[in-house]
């Protein structure tokens, strides 16, 4: 069976991380998987798997990919086009109405119901009207949560029995053992941690200001780990809220693990997910946990609240107070067992077994 799996670039995403991962499992599993991209370019266009299986589309940008996809589909006749990121899923979409043998898969990574202006442009332009029309045939589709796959029924009109949830996986290496020794100082202080893009999505102007409602700055430091379009403007709430000296934002680390296990807990303010997979990795090094009750993926991976605090979305007094119980230590601790129970089911080798098993379930092109 040969499959594409089709990224608009080689971005440093999530959803790039997990194609990147799904191509590598699958060739392990004896599957001819390539990753294509329509521009092979990006923060992870040196990724082993990529070096080894992927392709590039040389397209002049995303959204102008579909002559080269088409050239490359003619080509090579995958029995699978499997999509990844808004902008490449319209291209295939629109590749497969254009070859009628040419069968799609598609993967959804964020939440789709979100306030319009919110969306990807073309969602907040057109609504979810197109993208009906491009996904009917899909042979499948891919969400990343529970929550998730019920608004891909809902907004796709998709059948249920077509789409297919599977976690994103933790890490497939172990943590870091060690901080960079630069930020060793940041934790003279009990840390609060949060990692993530610095997008209006992950709202951490939220999480500023719950900070500093939570009267912990002087005695405990807020890090912001992760880079992002606003970094300027939270350095500037920052300073407005004088907390120059107890926040933190040393840009992206490659592993955020070993910073969670040194912090008293770690907080979530995203105002919308499709995942969260950051709090899974909190948990996994032991570090408590809080996020806003956002769509979608943070109660599926705080177990409804067994294993860390859900907060009503947009609570900033109540993250305020789950930052004092962190550095306080009387937040409260799920029991070793139920936590080792939860985090199997994001295990690497579970989540590629679960790909490997959808796309065998797909099967070859019955065309001859």
């Amino acid at each position: 069976m040969k499959v594409a799996i089709f990224l608009p670039s080689l971005a440093g995403g999530g959803a790039e991380r997990i194609a990147l991962f799904v191509t590598g499992r699958l060739v392990a599993a004896g599957i001819d998987a390539r990753l294509v991209a329509a521009v092979g370019e990006g923060a992870l266009a040196g990724h082993p798997v990529y070096r080894a299986h992927g392709v590039d589309l040389h397209a002049p940008n995303e959204m102008l990919s579909l002559p080269a996809l088409l050239r490359y589909v003619d080509a090579e006749r995958p029995d699978l086009l499997f999509a990844f990121v808004h902008s490449a899923k319209m291209m295939a979409g629109l590749a497969a109405k254009r070859r009628a043998w040419l069968r799609l898969a598609i993967s959804v990574h964020n939440a789709l119901e979100v306030p319009r202006r919110a969306r990807f442009w073309p969602r907040a332009a057109f609504g979810y009207a197109p993208e009906r029309w491009l996904y009917r045939d899909v042979v499948a589709a891919h969400a990343v949560s529970r929550d998730l796959a019920a608004q891909v029924v809902r907004q796709f009109a998709l059948p249920p029995e077509r789409v297919h949830t599977i976690y994103n996986p933790l890490p497939d290496r172990p943590a870091a053992g060690a901080i960079d020794p630069a930020h060793e100082p940041l934790f003279a202080r009990p840390v609060i941690a949060n990692a993530g893009r610095m997008v209006a999505q992950k709202d951490q102007a939220a999480l500023l200001r719950a900070f500093q409602a939570s009267g912990l700055a002087g005695n405990a430091r807020l890090l912001i780990l992760g880079e992002g379009p606003l970094r300027g403007l939270l350095e500037a709430q920052v300073r407005e809220l004088g907390l120059a000296d107890s926040v933190a934002m040393p840009g992206f680390v490659p592993d955020v693990r070993p910073y969670m296990a040194r912090a008293a807990g770690f907080v979530l303010s995203s105002r919308n997910e499709g995942f969260g997979l950051v709090l899974a990795e909190a948990l996994s090094v032991g570090c408590p946990a809080a996020s806003f009750d956002c769509p979608s993926g943070p109660r599926e991976l705080l177990a409804d609240g067994a294993l860390g605090r859900l907060l009503a979305a947009g609570d900033e007094g109540g993250l305020a107070q789950a930052m004092r119980d962190m550095v306080a230590g009387t937040f409260p601790r799920p029991s070793d067992e139920l936590l080792a129970a939860h985090l199997r089911q994001f295990d690497p080798e579970t989540i590629a077994a679960q790909y490997v098993a959808l796309i065998r379930s797909i099967g070859p092109s019955p065309r001859t």
